[in-house]
């Protein structure tokens, strides 16, 4: 018996302290950090372009002429004071809205104006009956009693609708202002009057209609043409990323790219471009669909095309994952192969005195394998990754599984094997012994001969079928360039005079020639008869008959595939399913040219609950400062845990299951190619709405009791029993009203915003001091604090220094504008309109500096209107004291709002954005469980029920990614919120917020590929790794449950039951052998789709490890990982 190889103390200290490594390496990327100031005052300057340039110029030409009517005669006479709120109503609609978003806060604030304006006078006439006439006191108590009642009810649920509808955010500021300042103001009133109410309200009308009617009239914005712009844009930039990814995976650098190969973007990154990307189409889309327009493209076009472009995202986002999983393959290899070179050279040399093997060492390194390669491998990556090989070099069992075995002793012994190798091959070497060492020794260095040849098949297979791919990836370019083509001349657009002055194509004309424009114009020209899709359709079909090339070489020399094939695979799908949605783009462009030749008047296209609910602005826009009162409903939670758990137990309810067709037992198999790419129509509104609105048969077959909140199989409290007896269904019912309607973070900002209210404007309502409140205009303060308050520390004290800073800056120019103006009217309204351009632009595309702008416009505005024409005594005010009263308004009210923030307690910005990854961990598990593990359900599908899932799964995903994007916001309103206890982690949650959009991708790309597999196939492969699989799901949602408890309860993170990269990798070695995955089979396209899900299974798993150990360092591990050393 042979002497088992001792160790040095060295070398085992030197094992004993190697750090734990993930089997695949994370694609997160980098972090990717917030924009500092100076790079936010780049991109200001940089997003001036001429269409911004023009609304600046139009939003001011319309406050210029508000001021200039106040401070004219007879306009300013009968307006009074209230005249300045034209000027603030114009400052208050956002000008970078088109015409139509436009319309609708005209509309909006209109309405709600006239019925504060009506609740203001209601109010003014009841306390007018209760006025005693013989009493001097003008604060008398019955009168202010009922004005602050209503004062007080009125800001009440006027913030409840602002909360709940995003449309009535600008109606909702400028109906607080009517109220606060009609209803304070009626103190000092002894008789009825409406007369200040209805100046306030015609005021504000007449800025509205000012606002709308220079956007209408001057330069008038066609949304269609903005839209189409966007679009182009976006097709552009996806086909650089699609290029640079193709181009990186195959590792050529030959092709001429639109940005450098060395600048390869992070899968983080195109993450995030795709998102900003789409999200700002969307947006666009929206637009069109609310506007009344004249062009050639209908709304229903601009819906469908949107639509197109949306599927563009996952196979994109799948490109890029494809590409970083076989980057960090050979990197991980070549760190391997460098570090341990040395050693194991030595060691294989000493372990081989036979001269066979020295000779075979000496051979294989010749060919470009040294040995350290081949005795210390990477296990997870490449061919050379898995673990089956290995397991071929210690056990007997190397067999594919059969086809009727549901737990064989070859499972087992892979699942032994796979584990055994973890802890290192040497220690696992130790255990055998003399006879059977010797035999092992020989498998394993037959198996070495074979792991010689994996990497060079897969370079050369890569280089045969390199052109094929190309010639794939070229054609997508083609046809996008050629639709990009008919795109532009169906909105009679120029490429050379975009985004430029209407003269500058008669400057260009002048400077370059008559000639060498018409030149010009001919490179934009195109042959309207040739579809841009079929040469596209054809290299698909090329690429479909050539991609199998070369793949038998992929598999072990038991028919077992190895990791690399996988891979390979999911990225000819991603590549595929690109080219299929560019296809039927192009097609759908194609047909549109054809059959739009005539302009019509194109009518909205909006449901009436999508006009009043949907929303339509940027998701950093709904949640930022300068509407901070919608971060309290930004990321509320849509029970998105019930409503998949209801959708599952309904359908595994009314479906009854069925064994699954034993597909080993056909005779016969036949190679099927990928889909086919779907070609585009034009349709018209009924074929549209017929497409979209197809009927549901499945919600025919619920009773309508499933339907209930109060369903038997949902239910689930630990604190109360289902409810069973009409006494407690009663108050069930009850507390879920109560708690669904009143106790929300809604009802408490209301609240909160009608105390700040009745506060500030106690002074108005004492006799003492309410002939000073009115004097110096104290209502301001209650506007501000009205407008302006968050339901945040953190936004609050950010918009404490943003409406600071703006107050200063107006204040200041306001001053100089009076000083140099010398008080003329012509002198004011000149310097006024200079001086208001920088900050229109501020305003415009600050981002989180628009309330800066906001509030230097409103200031200039207010203290030149108060200035000219306040006469409170009958004399004139000085603009200094003008100035230190709105300076000191809105400094109270911006400090009040901070103040009762921290009632009943501080709820800041970083601890609700702990809560929120926390309920967004938790809903991501939500939505691997319902919809993966129903995709394993041994049931049978329908086609409409598969598409009520999709339909579903992709609603759920996109209110995830709009919470992960509010999250981002939070996390960037937390920066500015002072370090008290602590230096804020912003890198740590940065870095969760990326994993997290990194693992959305991947469930979405799961979903994907496991959702075009048929049922009996998934059967067929389920059958034989149930248990593996129910283990896998489980680590899964156990490791993404428990960051999501850790988060929200601040508990240290306990060890790992299971890994869920064991879990993932033990299940992928046994499916690995099933006899459906041998290369007999590979023609199938089931066989690509599950490779697919699989990758992108395996890099989940890498990413949730990545994500739990993110966590722990921010809430510790646990007391046993410490005492155990055990590393997660």
């Amino acid at each position: 018996m042979e002497k088992k190889p001792r160790k040095s103390p060295a070398r085992k200290d030197k094992e004993a302290n190697a750090p734990a490594r993930f089997r695949l390496s994370p694609t997160s990327g980098s972090i990717i950090p917030l924009q500092t100031i100076k790079q936010r005052l780049l991109g200001l300057w940089q997003s001036l372009t001429w269409p911004v340039f023009v609304k600046v110029i139009k939003a001011n030409i319309a406050v210029t002429i508000a001021l200039g009517l106040l401070l004219v005669n007879p306009v300013g006479h009968k307006s009074g004071i209230s005249g300045i709120l034209a000027s603030v109503a114009v400052e208050f609609v956002h000008p970078t809205k088109s015409y139509g978003l436009l319309a609708e806060d005209v509309l909006f604030g209109s309405v709600m104006c006239v019925v504060s304006a009506a609740w203001s006078i209601l109010a003014i006439y009841l306390a007018s009956l209760v006025r005693n006439p013989l009493d001097a006191t003008m604060a008398q108590p019955a009168v202010c009693a009922i004005l602050a009642c209503f004062l007080i009810v009125g800001c009440f649920f006027l913030n409840l609708f602002r909360v709940k509808v995003e449309q009535a955010n600008v109606g909702a500021m400028l109906a607080g202002t009517i109220m606060a300042i009609g209803i304070t103001s009626a103190v000092q009133e002894r008789e009825f009057t409406a007369v200040p109410v209805l100046q306030e309200l015609v005021s504000i009308l007449v800025g509205f209609a000012l606002i709308l009617a220079m956007f209408l009239i001057v330069f008038p914005e066609n949304s269609t043409t903005v839209y189409v712009l966007n679009l182009i844009k976006l097709c552009e930039t996806f086909d650089g990323f699609a290029q640079q990814q193709v181009s990186a995976f195959l590792r050529d650098n030959s092709r001429k790219l639109s940005v450098p190969y060395d600048s390869i973007e992070s899968v983080a990154k195109i993450n995030q471009a795709v998102d900003t990307y789409i999200t700002t189409l969307v947006q666009k889309k929206r637009m069109v669909r609310r506007e009344l327009s004249f062009n050639l493209l209908a709304p229903t076009d601009i819906s469908e095309m949107t639509a197109l472009i949306k599927k563009l995202r996952v196979p994109l986002q799948g490109l890029a994952l494809s590409r970083a999983m076989e980057e960090n393959m050979r990197k991980a290899e070549e760190v391997v192969l460098q570090d341990s070179h040395d050693h194991h050279v030595e060691a294989v040399r000493t372990q081989s005195s036979d001269p066979i093997d020295n000779l075979f060492y000496e051979a294989a390194e010749k060919n470009g394998f040294s040995s350290s390669a081949l005795a210390d491998r990477p296990r997870s990556y490449y061919g050379g990754t898995d673990d089956e090989d290995v397991d071929e070099a210690f056990t007997t069992d190397d067999e594919p599984i059969s086809p009727f075995s549901s737990r064989s002793p070859s499972a087992t012994s892979t699942a032994t094997s796979s584990s055994y190798f973890t802890d290192g091959m040497h220690s696992s070497a130790e255990n055998l012994s003399g006879k059977q060492s010797r035999r092992h020794k020989v498998r394993w260095e037959d198996n070495m001969k074979v792991m010689t040849y994996w990497r060079k098949d897969y370079d050369e297979i890569l280089s045969i079928v390199k052109p094929t791919y190309f010639d794939l990836s070229e054609a997508c370019t083609i046809a996008i360039r050629e639709a990009i083509k008919r795109l532009r001349k169906l909105q009679s657009l120029d490429p050379r005079y975009e985004n430029k002055p209407f003269f500058y194509k008669y400057y260009y004309r002048w400077k370059v020639g008559t000639d060498r424009e018409k030149e010009e114009a001919r490179a934009y020209e195109y042959d309207p008869n040739h579809d841009p899709s079929v040469p596209l359709f054809k290299a698909i079909q090329k690429f479909q008959e050539h991609r199998l090339i070369g793949l038998d070489r992929l598999f072990t020399k038991s028919g077992v595939p190895r990791r690399i094939l996988f891979l390979l695979l999911t990225f000819q799908l991603n590549l595929h399913t690109y080219a299929e949605q560019v296809y039927t783009f192009a097609s759908h462009v194609y047909e549109l040219e054809k059959t739009r030749t005539k302009y019509k008047l194109r009518w909205p296209h909006i449901s009436l609950r999508k006009y009043l609910f949907q929303s339509y602005g940027d998701p950093s826009d709904e949640v930022g400062p300068e509407n901070s009162a919608a971060i309290a409903n930004a990321n509320a939670s849509v029970s998105l845990q019930r409503s998949l758990s209801r959708r599952a137990t309904i359908i595994s309810s009314i479906l009854s299951p069925r064994p699954a067709d034993d597909l080993e037992a056909q005779n016969s198999r036949i190679l099927y190619r990928l889909n086919t790419p779907e070609r585009g129509r034009a349709r018209t509104a009924s074929q549209h709405y017929d497409y979209i609105h197809k009927k549901d048969n499945l919600r025919e077959h619920i009773s309508s009791w499933r339907q209930n909140e109060l369903d038997p199989l949902d239910y689930h409290d630990p604190d109360v029993a289902y409810p069973t007896t009409p006494t407690q269904r009663f108050f069930y019912s009850l507390y879920r009203f109560l708690h669904n309607h009143l106790y929300t973070t809604d009802v408490a900002f209301a609240f909160r915003a009608a105390t700040i209210v009745a506060l500030l404007s106690l002074p108005g309502f004492l006799e003492d001091s309410v002939q000073w409140y009115n004097t110096v205009r104290g209502q301001w303060a209650v506007v501000v604090a009205l407008i302006w308050m968050g339901p945040l520390v953190g936004s609050n004290f950010f918009g404490t220094m943003t409406r600071t800073v703006g107050t200063i800056i107006g204040a200041i120019q306001a001053i100089i504008i009076w000083e140099a103006g010398r008080g003329t009217v012509q002198g004011l309204i000149i310097l006024s309109f200079v001086f208001n351009l920088p900050w229109w632009l501020v305003y415009i595309h600050g981002k989180f500096w628009k309330a800066t702008g906001m509030f230097a416009l409103v200031t200039v505005s207010i203290i030149i209107g108060y200035a000219y024409g306040y006469k409170p005594n009958g004399q004139h005010v000085s603009v200094y004291i003008v100035t230190l009263e709105r300076m000191l308004a809105v400094l109270t009210g911006v400090a009040a709002t901070l103040i009762i923030s921290i009632f009943p307690f501080p709820r800041t910005g970083r601890v609700i954005l702990r809560r929120r990854i926390s309920q967004t961990l938790g809903e991501i598990g939500a939505l691997y469980s319902s919809f993966l593990s129903l995709l394993l359900k041994n049931t049978p599908e329908t086609e409409q029920l598969v598409e009520d899932n999709h339909k579903l799964f992709d609603s759920v995903a996109k209110v995830i990614r709009s919470q992960i994007q509010g999250e981002r916001v939070l996390l960037e309103q937390s920066r500015f919120e002072p370090a008290l206890r602590g230096v804020f982690p912003e890198d740590k949650y940065l870095h969760i917020l990326q994993i997290l959009e990194n693992i959305l991708s991947l469930i979405v790309e799961m979903e994907f590929a496991m959702g075009k597999i048929p049922y009996d196939w998934r059967m067929a492969v389920v059958k034989d790794t149930w248990r593996e699989r129910k283990e896998m799901i489980s680590s899964y949602l156990i490791a993404l449950h428990l960051g999501s408890f850790a988060l929200i309860n601040k508990s240290p993170i306990p060890p790992y039951v299971i890994r869920p990269t064991k879990a993932r990798r033990i299940l992928t070695n046994k499916a690995r052998k099933l006899p459906i995955f041998q290369s007999q089979n590979i023609g199938e396209r089931e066989y690509t789709y599950y490779s697919s899900y699989l990758m992108s299974s395996e890099q989940l798993a890498v990413e949730i490890e990545l994500l739990v150990a993110t966590i722990r360092d921010l809430v510790g591990p646990d007391s046993v990982s410490i005492w155990l050393k055990y590393k997660h």
